[in-house]
C-alpha cells in the first residue's frame, strides 16, 4: 500500500492556521502598543517594550506596523467606525447632526485616555502621518460628506459648494481645536454654529 495522502483541503487548512496565528500576533502587538502609548505617549513609546509585552521579536512589530503612527491610524479608524455607527440614527438639521458628531468624538477621549486622544489628533498635523488618499479610509469624513450632501439636497446648503471640501474644513478646524485642549462644550457648540452658518443658503 502506498503512502497515505493528506486530503486536498489540508494546505488551505494549514494556511488558515497560519493566518489565525498572524492575526492573533497582530492583535497582541496592537494592544501592547496601545498600552505603551497610553502610558508614555506616541513619541516616547518604545517598540522594544511593545514587542516584549506581546511576546515577539522587535522585528515582528515592523512586519505588522511599519511605524508607531500606523498603530494610531488604526486606533483612529476603529473609533471613527464606532462613532459613525453611533450616529447612524442621528436625526435633525445640519447643526444638530454636527453637534452630535462633536460630542461623540469627545466620548472617544474617555475611551482612549487623554494621552492617546491628544496624539491621535496631533497626528493630523504631523508630517509623520502615513499618507492616505482614499475617502473610504476616513469613515468620519465619508459620513460627514453624506450629511452635507443631504443638507444640499434639502436646499439648506448651496449645491455649488463642494461637500468633500466643506467636510474637510469642518473636521480640520475641529481637530485643531481639540488638539489644543479646547474641549468646552459651549465653545464647541459655537464652533458648529459658526461653520453651519457659513455653509447655509443666504
Amino acid at each position: 500500500m502506498g503512502p497515505t495522502r493528506l486530503p486536498s483541503a489540508a494546505p488551505s487548512s494549514g494556511g488558515g492556521v497560519r493566518e489565525a496565528r498572524r492575526r492573533e500576533t497582530r492583535a497582541r502587538l496592537f494592544e501592547a502598543a496601545l498600552a505603551e502609548m497610553t502610558q508614555h505617549g506616541l513619541a516616547a513609546a518604545d517598540v522594544s517594550a511593545i514587542a516584549t509585552a506581546a511576546g515577539v521579536a522587535r522585528g515582528t512589530f515592523y512586519f505588522h506596523f511599519p511605524t508607531k503612527e500606523h498603530v494610531l491610524i488604526e486606533v483612529e479608524r476603529n473609533e471613527e467606525i464606532r462613532i459613525v455607527g453611533e450616529l447612524a440614527d442621528a436625526v435633525g438639521d445640519l447643526w444638530s447632526v454636527l453637534s452630535q458628531l462633536v460630542h461623540q468624538i469627545l466620548r472617544a477621549k474617555s475611551r482612549l485616555g487623554a494621552t492617546v486622544f491628544r496624539d491621535m489628533l496631533g497626528l493630523h498635523f504631523s508630517s509623520a502621518r502615513p499618507i492616505e488618499d482614499e475617502l473610504a479610509q476616513h469613515p468620519l469624513a465619508e459620513f460627514l460628506v453624506d450629511v452635507i450632501t443631504q443638507a444640499q439636497n434639502a436646499r439648506q446648503v448651496p449645491q455649488e459648494l463642494n461637500a468633500e471640501e466643506l467636510g474637510t474644513f469642518f473636521l480640520t478646524g475641529l481637530f485643531a481645536l481639540l488638539a489644543t485642549g479646547a474641549h468646552d462644550p459651549e465653545l464647541l457648540d459655537r464652533y458648529v454654529s459658526t461653520i453651519v452658518k457659513g455653509m447655509e443658503m443666504r
